[in-house]
């Protein structure tokens, strides 16, 4: 099949004794190129919980707080999801948030013995703040 809408002076830079099909074989193969090319340009994090996973090994709380806020669906998350965020608030100093993100996970997920173990570790360390400014 021959399509002949192509000319040369409607693509600058193809050769003008190229026939059209070649020229239009020509774009076809540069643009499958640049979209080869542009998806490997994206990062290889399979979702933004993941790379949030990756911020917070990196202390980047802030952002990692927001790349699980993002990750997070209309109806709800996940407990591991809930934990994340606390853990970010309780880094980024947003205590009474954090709490409730923890008592979110925990109510999804009473047996999480993740969870329950940052929790406890989280009210142990509010104690002791609490104790220090006595």
């Amino acid at each position: 099949m021959r399509l002949l809408f192509l000319t040369t002076g409607v693509f600058p830079g193809l050769s003008p004794w190229l026939p059209r099909e070649v020229e239009l074989k020509k774009i076809i193969f540069l643009s499958i190129c640049a979209v080869m090319l542009s998806a490997c340009a994206v990062n290889s994090y399979r979702s933004d919980s993941e790379f949030a996973n990756q911020l917070a090994k990196e202390g980047l709380w802030q952002e990692a707080y927001y790349r699980w806020q993002k990750a997070m669906t209309p109806g709800g998350g996940s407990a591991a999801l809930h934990n994340n965020l606390a853990v970010a608030l309780e880094c980024l100093g947003r205590i009474e948030e954090a709490d409730r993100e923890y008592q979110l996970a925990l109510k999804l997920a009473p047996a999480n013995s993740r969870i329950q173990s940052n929790y406890n570790l989280f009210k142990k360390n509010q104690r002791g703040d609490a104790d220090e400014k006595k």
